[in-house]
């Protein structure tokens, strides 16, 4: 990875597609160490519909002087502005940002070269970072195929093991424990607040048997974020599903990438499994395929050094870890703007998928003891 450096050409910093000019890119490539000069710039939308906290761009280059990427894909914080509260109050763009400048080159995991990392305040910042064209861009509305479940399960292993109980250390503060921190205290709170409107938006997709746990699953909820910090505690990447995954199709590409890292954790690790086995894995699949798939973690860990951790374990830490991620569908349903129709399909899926993965496994039997 380039080494990452911020210099005053490139602020102020852009906000939308037409701030993306040959000059800011040319300074924001140099800001990464490369010599080039861009003659030309053509800038088209990016995932449209799969992110809900950020504006992204793909920026196709021409150049002058030099070699450099054919395009790069450039963050900024979303024009929406109820969906960039969320992203401040929960910190995503510092989170992000300081994740790629100090702590992505520690991960077994596969993440695209930055050229630029720059943030100011809590509100703006961007990200000029490798294009990871040719690579297959998953789909959290159509879900996932088994195949692709392993591999999602044997990679994310391998990131947890890396980790294991080695986050407790300064280097990791700006990354929250899942609980006690500003983190869990807004998915408490935004919980709470904002049940009633997902049960009123959800309609027949949301069971009834859910709506009706309203109260014992809200006072369950410090239990239930307790539960999912305690040790053994990891690196988290806390936003593990479909839309953020990138399949390699050629020999010289990584089986798998991972992208947006704004949701970074620490806390137990069977929280990315819970969050993608119930959120982007079809429902009939996951039924069929979900003890191999924890187990197939856990071999993961196994592999990557992790002892003193059983499957028994495993288990019960990813379905605490789906009742768990019942916050995140209310937040995420209640309090975003999805933008379009893919944006409400995406919705419609998770609390479809994620409500029904709670009632297979008979989560709401361990509410009592959480409460």
């Amino acid at each position: 990875m380039a080494d990452i450096h911020v210099v005053d050409v490139v602020r102020p910093m852009p906000a939308a597609a037409a701030d993306l000019t040959p000059a800011w890119l040319t300074a924001a490539l140099r800001s990464g160490g490369l010599d080039v000069v861009v003659r030309d710039v053509r800038c088209t939308p990016f995932g449209e519909g799969a992110g809900m906290l950020s504006l992204l761009v793909r920026a196709e280059l021409e150049y002058e002087r030099g070699s450099g990427p054919a395009s790069v894909v450039v963050k900024m914080p979303t024009p929406l502005e109820g969906n960039r509260a969320t992203a401040v109050q929960f910190h995503c763009y510092t989170r992000e940002v300081r994740f790629y400048r100090e702590a992505a080159a520690l991960t077994a995991a596969r993440t695209p070269t930055i050229y630029l990392a720059d943030i100011e305040g809590e509100e703006d910042f961007v990200l000029v970072m490798e294009d990871f064209r040719g690579y297959h861009i998953g789909d959290q509305v159509v879900g996932c195929t088994v195949e692709q479940a392993r591999l999602c399960m044997t990679t994310i292993a391998k990131l947890h093991a890396a980790f294991w109980n080695r986050v407790d250390d300064d280097a990791y503060d700006f990354i929250p424990y899942h609980h006690p921190s500003y983190f869990s205290e807004a998915l408490h709170q935004g919980t709470i607040a904002l049940w009633d409107t997902v049960v009123e938006q959800a309609g027949d997709v949301l069971p009834a048997f859910l709506r009706d746990a309203k109260a014992e699953f809200l006072a369950a909820i410090p239990g239930l974020q307790a539960y999912m910090t305690e040790a053994p505690r990891t690196i988290v990447h806390g936003d593990f599903r479909m839309d953020n995954l990138y399949f390699g199709q050629l020999e010289d590409q990584s089986p798998l990438a991972l992208g947006d890292w704004q949701g970074i954790l620490r806390g137990k690790g069977a929280h990315d499994v819970a969050y993608y086995l119930t959120q982007s894995m079809p429902v009939e699949d996951r039924r069929t395929h979900e003890r191999e798939l924890v187990a197939l973690w856990h071999a993961g860990l196994v592999d990557g050094g992790v002892t003193g951790y059983s499957a028994q374990d495993a288990w019960e830490d990813y379905r605490h870890g789906a009742l768990c991620l019942w916050t995140y569908i209310i937040v995420i349903c209640g309090a975003l703007d999805p933008a379009n129709e893919r944006g409400r399909a995406w919705m419609t899926e998770i609390i479809r998928r994620s409500s029904a993965a709670i009632g297979d496994l008979g989560l709401l039997e361990l509410l009592p003891e959480l409460r």
